[in-house]
């Protein structure tokens, strides 16, 4: 069975992502997946703040993409951030709001991304984790519709 990385991310994360509002995420850890990752979006306690920082995020759908696969994109290498990039990416995540972030050292920059048409529910696995497999079937539909073969 054909399998694809997921990669978790509390909301509302990929909503700013597809909206060209942050240029990357940071993680305290390195992955040597490179390639096509699906975004899978994940219970979060920074909602509020969140949405009231940028004003423009839409409550209702966090309620419809939690515990859901919300997109794909093409994960470049992970690479240490530069401190430009570390101030860069506070600027974006803090918003001048009370949304207050921690750059951790490890870059993750996706090069192509793309928003499924709806959001696909899909069960994670229990506890914390980094990142997980999908089965390929679960998505098959929205990456033919995107245009993307593996």
């Amino acid at each position: 069975m054909e399998m694809l990385p997921a990669f978790p991310n509390q909301f509302p994360y990929y909503e700013l992502l597809f909206r060209h509002l942050v240029s990357a995420k940071t993680r305290t850890w390195v992955w040597k997946h490179t390639g096509w990752t699906l975004f899978y979006t994940s219970k979060s306690r920074v909602v509020r703040p969140v949405i009231e920082a940028y004003g423009n995020l839409n409550l209702k759908a966090y309620e419809d993409t939690l515990g859901c696969l919300v997109g794909i994109g093409y994960l470049l290498p992970v690479r240490p951030n530069t401190r430009k990039e570390i101030k860069q990416l506070e600027r974006e995540f803090n918003n001048n709001g009370p949304v207050k972030i921690y750059a951790g050292p490890y870059r993750y920059e996706f090069k192509l991304f793309h928003e499924f048409e709806q959001p696909i529910a899909f069960s994670a696995p229990r506890g914390a984790v980094t990142t997980f497999k999908v089965p390929v079937g679960v998505v098959k539909k929205e990456l033919t519709r995107l245009g993307i073969s593996l």
